[in-house]
């Protein structure tokens, strides 16, 4: 568990705490949900690398997932491994692809969604793992999501209860979720043609006040900032 703590301001005084809040290890790619009062937060974990850049060079090692769940934003729980990567079916297991995930609730299940490489093909492909709580156990799926090829998938269920999943990968695509949550229904999107040149990776797409917005890392002059987008409709254009 780890703890931040503030620093009650005087005037003009800058708010402080511990930064990062969890420090147990190394996290990324944070997703927050509310589920049942409190604050579940999904991120990568990326352990001293064990695989090398196609350049040879040390690169991401990520091989399971873990969540943290608060109540009041200061103290945080770890609740362990809720998904290794030797648990995927599809997966290959020692690749350590397991990047930007996101959990969502529907029906009193919970649906984490995430990147893995496949077994036997080049790529990604991004899997879907069930609970019937926020912390797990979660159970993968035998075969990732047909169709989906990348990864950093997010998902957004609209007010009329449709759902739909937006990923990166050759650009950035949506589509229209099953309502099992575990297939398409339809043609994926592309979404990103749209946007200005320079669009990164690691799509977040909600929905505020009848408007859909989009956040995304977007590079320009080799510097990456996040930038957002907002359409009528969930699935563009935006």
């Amino acid at each position: 568990m780890a703890a931040c703590t503030a620093v009650e301001p005087e005037g003009d005084a800058i708010v402080t705490g511990t930064n990062p809040i969890i420090t147990g290890q190394f996290t990324a790619d944070p997703t927050a949900r509310v589920f049942e009062g409190k604050i579940y937060m999904y991120p990568s974990h990326d352990i001293p690398s064990v695989i090398t850049h196609h350049d040879g060079s040390a690169w991401f090692s990520m091989p399971d997932y873990h969540v943290f769940s608060s109540e009041d934003l200061t103290s945080w729980i770890d609740h362990g491994v809720i998904l290794r990567q030797e648990d995927v079916p599809w997966g290959k297991p020692d690749a350590y692809a397991m990047w930007a995930p996101d959990c969502v609730c529907k029906d009193g299940k919970y649906y984490f969604y995430f990147p893995d490489a496949p077994a036997g093909r080049p790529g990604f492909g991004v899997g879907v793992a069930v609970a019937d709580r926020p912390e797990g156990p979660f159970t993968p799926q035998t075969e990732p999501i047909k169709g989906v090829f990348g990864i950093d998938p997010c998902v957004l269920i609209d007010d009329d209860g449709l759902s739909y999943i937006y990923w990166s990968g050759m650009g950035l695509s949506g589509c229209r979720l099953n309502d099992n949550m575990l297939e398409l229904d339809g043609r994926p999107v592309r979404l990103d043609r749209s946007l200005p040149e320079g669009f990164k990776e690691g799509p977040f797409a909600f929905k505020r006040d009848g408007k859909y917005y989009l956040t995304y890392p977007w590079v320009r002059e080799n510097t990456e900032t996040l930038a957002y987008a907002m359409s009528d409709s969930p699935l563009g254009p935006f």
